[in-house]
């Protein structure tokens, strides 16, 4: 439509460029690259196909077209009809001349055709003589004879390949001079108005368009197409349309289930990955399992994002391995979790996670994960260090994102993986928290796609990210456990090395030694009374140990002086929550503005999490 309608002369082809595409011909069907996917369709009547290559030949989908643009070039150039009949050479006249700046071979003295025969053979290896020649092409299309008869009726469509090679990103003055070069004729070849308002059309491809340098990405006349990753429709095409192709398969897949389950489950994978695996299926012939499948996600995925940038993981453990924490269990199984498995309007776009360090928020969220049973990406770093590779990684991610169906984005240490949008933030982080910002936003991706960002510093995040609409709909705190909740942690903390219940005294006592501790001081702990116990099973035949060694072990622990930090953050998760069904003991504005003073007290003597 974009090139019929004469929208824009110049496209960008970006997103999944390099996976593989269904074709229906005569006698056949089949998946072919993008590029002979593109000729196949285009190839028709009233157009001239040209396709470029780096490092190879400018390439015609048919000889024919060749033959039809070779004699209408040395036409253009001063050869006469009579002259092309016979095969004998003129002299260009001055107006020839100067509308044909690639002229350095003369006319009068070689055969018609050497000059485009030799500008063609010169152009492979040469990309700056190569878009030069395909300038030259669309100069051509709109001349006329002296008749006023068009000496190239038909219409070019030019596809580059490899245009972000040709074209990098990159401040004019730190690129080479034949790069300067490139980006200079492509820049004056777009923004011809002669070429704007004809009718030959330029498309550039390229993975993403941030890899394309903005001297012509950023133009008006160039509009962007993505081409999206394959969806569960397309998946399970390919599936049916493998399975009955006898070619690749000499007898049907062998799956654990049906070829609806496989697309579902192949959620996030390209053609080119999806028909790698079953092609390796086919060739072990052993049935396929879905962890086989959920391999192969994970190994593409990290493939695509690198691994420091996402990993794909399976929590071992569920909410039932939580100890203490009992109203938030109870939240999360009960509230949270039906609004996650929806796809409805009550779907939940997602959620933050706050309170002091070492209090549980990671193990507890994966837990729900694990709950869940849907797929968890953790993002670890998508600021690259590369220039222009952080909005390429997010172009991907959001790509993959797409495609998936249900799937939990978990991000520990959210404060420092997201950048502000203020002045004094770099242009990238703010780009970068833009887009994640309006990605959680987007209608299309809600019910499908649930964001989980974890941080002890709720303070520091983004109150961009934290609005309604986001995940501000949900911010949840994870305290020190009380009450209870305390005594939940007591007890499991001793349950190896003094498995015998212990009267109320003896539990008192151990509270009191274990004053003030958080999850992650009740796991050392644990792991502080195992070792004591493995050591005493060397010289004893138990390993098992009374309760006045587990308080001298207590009572020798130090806690790290982090009280007032941790405080802090505490205080900061419990003014952000957004339940009040969360937070300890009774709410009131009485309550919250004590809050509030605590913190300034804190930031007056310098304390800040």
């Amino acid at each position: 439509m974009l090139i019929n309608s004469g929208t824009s002369r110049s496209l960008v082809l970006s997103g999944n460029i390099h996976d593989l595409f269904f074709i229906r011909k005569e006698d056949h069907t089949d998946y072919i690259p993008l590029v002979p996917f593109l000729i196949h369709y285009w190839d028709i009547p009233g157009f001239i196909l040209i396709v470029y290559e780096l490092n190879g030949p400018i390439r015609f989908a048919q000889e024919t077209e060749r033959e039809k643009v070779k004699r209408a070039f040395n036409l253009w150039r001063g050869t006469t009809e009579a002259d092309l009949d016979t095969n004998v050479g003129v002299g260009r006249s001055r107006s020839t001349q100067q509308n044909t700046p690639l002229g350095s071979l003369d006319a009068a003295t070689e055969p018609p055709d050497t000059s485009f025969t030799q500008y063609m053979n010169d152009a492979i290896g040469s990309p700056t003589l190569a878009l030069e020649v395909l300038r030259q092409f669309c100069l051509l299309s709109r001349s006329t004879n002296a008749q006023g008869e068009k000496l190239l009726p038909e219409k070019l469509i030019i596809l580059i390949e490899a245009t972000d090679m040709l074209l990098p990103e990159g401040e004019i003055r730190s690129l080479s001079l034949p790069d300067r070069h490139r980006v200079s004729i492509v820049q004056d070849w777009i923004s011809d108005s002669n070429f704007m308002n004809g009718n030959d059309t330029v498309i550039f491809i390229a993975e993403s368009p941030s890899l394309v340098n903005s001297r012509i990405i950023r133009l008006p006349q160039v509009v962007t197409v993505e081409i999206p990753a394959p969806g569960m429709p397309e998946r399970q095409h390919f599936i049916s349309w493998f399975n009955n192709t006898p070619k690749l398969v000499e007898k049907p897949l062998n799956l654990w289930g049906s070829q609806s389950q496989l697309a579902m489950l192949t959620a996030g994978l390209s053609i080119q990955a999806l028909r790698q695996l079953l092609l390796a299926t086919c060739y072990s012939g052993k049935k396929l399992q879905p962890e086989d499948v959920i391999e192969k996600v994970s190994e593409f995925i990290q493939a695509q994002l690198g691994e420091d940038v996402v990993e794909f993981k399976k929590p071992a453990h569920c909410l039932k391995d939580i100890v203490g924490n009992q109203k938030l269990v109870e939240f999360l199984k009960t509230q949270l979790i039906p609004r996650i498995t929806s796809t409805g309007p009550d779907a939940i776009a997602g959620m933050s996670v706050c309170g002091p360090i070492g209090s549980g928020k990671t193990f507890i969220f994966e837990g729900l994960a694990g709950e869940l049973d849907i797929p968890v990406l953790v993002l670890k770093n998508i600021r690259s260090m590369w220039f222009g590779q952080t909005d390429v990684i997010f172009e991907r991610l959001r790509r993959l994102l797409m495609a998936l169906v249900k799937v939990l984005i978990f991000v520990d240490e959210a404060d420092t993986q997201f950048g502000g949008v203020g002045q004094d933030a770099h242009s990238t982080e703010r780009r970068l928290t833009g887009k994640i910002q309006a990605m959680m936003s987007d209608p299309q991706l809600r019910g499908n796609i649930t964001w989980l960002l974890m941080t002890a510093r709720i303070y520091n995040l983004s109150p961009d990210l934290r609005r309604e609409g986001r995940v501000g709909d949900m911010v949840i705190p994870v305290l020190d456990p009380n009450g209870e909740d305390r005594e939940a942690f007591l007890r499991w903390t001793i349950a190896k090395v003094l498995p015998d219940s212990l009267p109320d005294d003896a539990i008192e006592r151990l509270l009191q030694v274990t004053e003030g501790y958080s999850a992650a001081s009740f796991a050392s702990l644990r792991s502080d009374l195992e070792a004591a116990s493995i050591l005493k099973e060397d010289s004893q035949a138990t390993g098992e140990l009374t309760l006045d060694e587990i308080i001298a072990v207590a009572e020798d622990r130090i806690l790290p002086n982090i009280g007032p930090i941790r405080q802090y953050q505490t205080l900061q998760a419990l003014l952000n929550c957004t339940r009040k069904s969360l937070l300890p003991g009774d709410y009131s504005p009485e309550i919250r503005e004590s809050w509030v003073k605590q913190i300034a007290q804190l930031e007056a003597i310098g304390v800040r999490g």
